[in-house]
């Protein structure tokens, strides 16, 4: 899988400005999700990580030059589960790490809602957990367009 890519300069991030208003996709009534750091069950993870995981899109918190955030989310479908999983730039390793972060069952939930309310399941447990407010900006799209996931920040 190709690493992704953190863009330098304006004329490549997707335009945020003026974006539709979107309406979210129906949240199924059996979605019993477990989302945050480390709480994902093993028995739901792939040992070798996820093989074909669809790129939700990659956003990025800025806070200062030196204390910053950006992640890239992907959903994959396994077994029994649906699972986001976090990519993220480890400056310890200096590459790319996969971390899972939410699940859910996928018997009756499409892909579309469970990238939108894992996506959503996640946000919430960092604005609860870790005290962490919304992105800054959206450094690309995937599965989920800008206005997708600028709605999917507005009900956290």
């Amino acid at each position: 899988m190709q690493n992704p890519i953190i863009p330098m300069r304006p004329e490549q991030f997707p335009q945020q400005r003026v974006y539709e208003v979107l309406t979210l996709p129906q949240r199924p009534e059996s979605f019993n999700c477990i989302a945050g750091f480390g709480e994902v069950p093993q028995d739901a993870v792939p040992k070798n990580g996820p093989r074909s995981a669809i790129c939700l899109g990659q956003v990025e918190w800025a806070w200062s030059p030196m204390h910053n955030r950006i992640d890239v989310y992907y959903l994959h479908r396994g077994r029994r589960y649906w699972i986001l999983w976090n990519r993220y730039w480890s400056e310890d390793w200096y590459k790319w790490e996969w971390q899972p972060v939410a699940c859910v069952h996928h018997k009756g939930i499409s892909e579309k809602q469970a990238a939108v309310y894992l996506l959503m399941a996640f946000w919430q447990n960092q604005a609860h957990e870790r005290e962490c407010d919304k992105f800054h900006w959206i450094n690309g799209e995937g599965y989920l367009c800008v206005a997708e996931l600028k709605a999917v920040a507005r009900e956290v």
